[in-house]
C-alpha cells in the first residue's frame, strides 16, 4: 500500500472551519430557496398553464436539491461527528477534471451573449485512494512525493498538508542533465546533433498529419463561409463573422506552418538530442483529455501507455528537429522511441 490513514478528533481551529463551511452552505441554500420562491414560483410558474415546463423545472429543482443535500450532509456530519483522517503516503498519480459549459444570457435592448464557464477539479491518487484537493496543493505536490494530508472524514475538506520527502531521483540521472562547464566557467548544455533515422521521419510525419487533421475541418467548413463569401462579392459576411474569420485564418496558417516545417526538417535531416528528468505527471479528463509528463524543462503530452510506464526520476532523451526546434519524440531507458502528442513549438522565422 502506498498510504496509511488514521482517524482522530478535529482540532479547535479545524472545528471552527467545519462550522464556517456548514454556515456557508446553509446561507447558500436559503438564498437558493428564496430565489425559487420569489422569482420562479410567484412570477413565472403562476402564469404557465401547461404542465410540461413545470415538470421540467421540477426535475431540475430535485436534481439540484439532491446535489446540494449531499454536500450539506458532509458538512453536517463533519461538525457533529468531529472526526478527520490523517493520510500519509506516496502520491501515485494526479488528475485534473476539466468541464466547460456554455450558457446564453440576455443583453441590453434584446441583445444576447454567450458565457463560458470552466470548472477544474483536482485529485491526488494514493494507489486506489482518490482525494480531491485545491489547486495550490495540487500544484505544490508531485507524483512520487511522500506527503501528509489532514482532511475531514465526510466532506473531505483539507485542513493541513505537508511534504515529508521529495520523489527519489538517482544521482546519475541528475548528473546527466547538469550542463558542463567550459574553461571560462560558462554552462555548456549537454546536447548533441545526430542524423535522423527512418523512425524519426515517421514520427515527424505522424505529427504533421495529426496537426493537419486537428484543423482541417475548421479550414474546410469555415472556408466555405469566409472564402466563398469573398469570391461571391459578399464582403459583409466575413466582417460580420469576424471572430470566425480570424479562427479560419489562424487554423490555415498553422497547417501551412507545419507543412513547411516538415519539409525543412526532411531537407536538413538532423536532430538535436538532450536529456531531461521526469519530475511529475498528471492526466486530464472532461472536455479536455490527455496524459502529460512534466520534465525539468517542459511539459510533454504522451499517449496512455507511455504515461503508465514513466516514473518520477526517469531519465529520457528528447529529440527535436534542428531546423525548427520541433520536439517530436523521446526515448526511455528501454531504447524505444515514443511519440510526443502535443503540438510542436516551432521556431519562429
Amino acid at each position: 500500500m502506498a498510504y496509511t490513514e488514521q482517524e482522530v478528533d478535529l482540532l479547535p481551529e479545524e472545528l471552527k472551519k467545519a462550522k464556517t463551511n456548514l454556515i456557508g452552505i446553509l446561507i447558500f441554500m436559503l438564498i437558493f430557496f428564496a430565489f425559487i420562491k420569489f422569482f420562479f414560483w410567484d412570477n413565472l410558474l403562476s402564469d404557465i398553464d401547461e404542465m410540461i415546463p413545470i415538470v421540467i423545472f421540477g426535475v431540475f429543482f430535485l436534481l439540484f436539491l439532491a446535489v446540494l443535500g449531499y454536500i450539506m450532509r458532509g458538512f453536517i456530519l463533519d461538525f457533529f461527528k468531529r472526526k478527520k483522517q490523517i493520510l500519509t503516503g506516496i502520491i501515485t498519480d494526479k488528475h485534473i477534471d476539466i468541464t466547460t459549459s456554455h450558457s446564453s444570457r440576455g443583453g441590453v435592448r434584446g441583445s444576447s451573449g454567450n458565457k463560458t464557464t470552466t470548472r477544474r477539479t483536482y485529485y491526488l491518487y494514493f494507489d486506489d485512494k482518490k482525494l480531491p484537493v485545491d489547486a495550490s496543493i495540487y500544484g505544490r505536490m508531485s507524483v512520487g512525493m511522500e506527503v501528509e494530508i489532514h482532511y475531514s472524514k465526510y466532506s473531505q475538506t483539507v485542513f493541513y498538508s505537508r511534504v515529508i520527502a521529495e520523489a527519489k531521483i538517482s544521482e546519475d540521472n541528475i548528473k546527466a542533465i547538469v550542463p558542463d562547464v567550459d574553461k571560462h566557467q560558462n554552462f555548456v548544455p549537454k546536447e548533441r546533433e545526430l542524423q535522423m533515422t527512418k523512425a524519426d521521419f515517421e514520427l515527424l510525419k505522424k505529427a504533421r498529419n495529426r496537426a493537419i487533421k486537428n484543423r482541417i475541418w475548421v479550414v474546410v467548413v469555415l472556408g466555405w463561409v469566409v472564402i466563398g463569401s469573398l469570391f461571391s462579392g459578399l464582403w459583409l459576411i466575413p466582417i460580420m463573422l469576424f471572430p470566425f474569420t480570424i479562427w479560419w485564418f489562424l487554423a490555415f496558417r498553422k497547417i501551412v506552418k507545419y507543412i513547411l516545417a516538415y519539409r525543412k526538417e526532411v531537407n536538413t535531416g538532423m536532430k538535436v538530442v538532450y536529456s531531461e528528468l521526469v519530475l511529475d505527471k498528471f492526466r486530464h479528463t472532461g472536455n479536455t483529455r490527455g496524459f502529460f509528463i512534466r520534465t525539468n524543462y517542459q511539459l510533454i503530452s504522451v499517449n496512455e501507455s507511455n504515461y503508465e510506464q514513466l516514473r518520477m526520476g526517469d531519465l529520457i532523451m528528447v529529440f527535436k528537429g534542428k531546423a525548427t526546434d520541433w520536439v517530436f519524440g523521446f526515448m526511455t531507458s528501454d531504447n524505444e522511441l515514443y511519440e510526443v502528442k502535443s503540438d510542436a513549438k516551432l521556431k519562429k522565422k
